[in-house]
This record gives structure tokens, sequence and C-alpha cells, in this order.
């Protein structure tokens, strides 16, 4: 869910699955951009169990 979530957001944030093409091999590529994909996937990983964790009690 947390991977849906992140590609989601790319998916608002650039709506043209052309441009999103024409970009990959730049941030594929790129440590950085890897890393900060990895930081976005961690962080919905937290809010889904964080709200998993407030519809338990």
């Amino acid at each position: 869910m947390a991977i849906t979530l992140s590609r989601m957001g790319v998916k608002y944030t650039q709506p043209s699955s052309a441009v999103r093409d024409k970009l990959r091999p730049v941030y594929g590529e790129n440590a950085d951009s890897l890393i900060a994909s990895s930081q976005v996937i961690a962080l919905n990983f937290q809010t889904v169990a964080a709200a998993n964790n407030y519809w338990r009690h």
C-alpha cells in the first residue's frame, strides 16, 4: 500500500505518462533520487502503520 501511495503521488504530481517515461532514465540512474524515493516510501509505510494502529484502539 505504501508503494502504491508513493506511485499515486508521482502520478498526481506529473499526470503525463509521456513526461514520466522521459524522466525515468534521469532519476533511475541517480543515487540521490533513488534514496529520496525510498524515503517517500518509508514515510508512507509509517503513515499506513500509524493508521492501522489508530484503528486498533
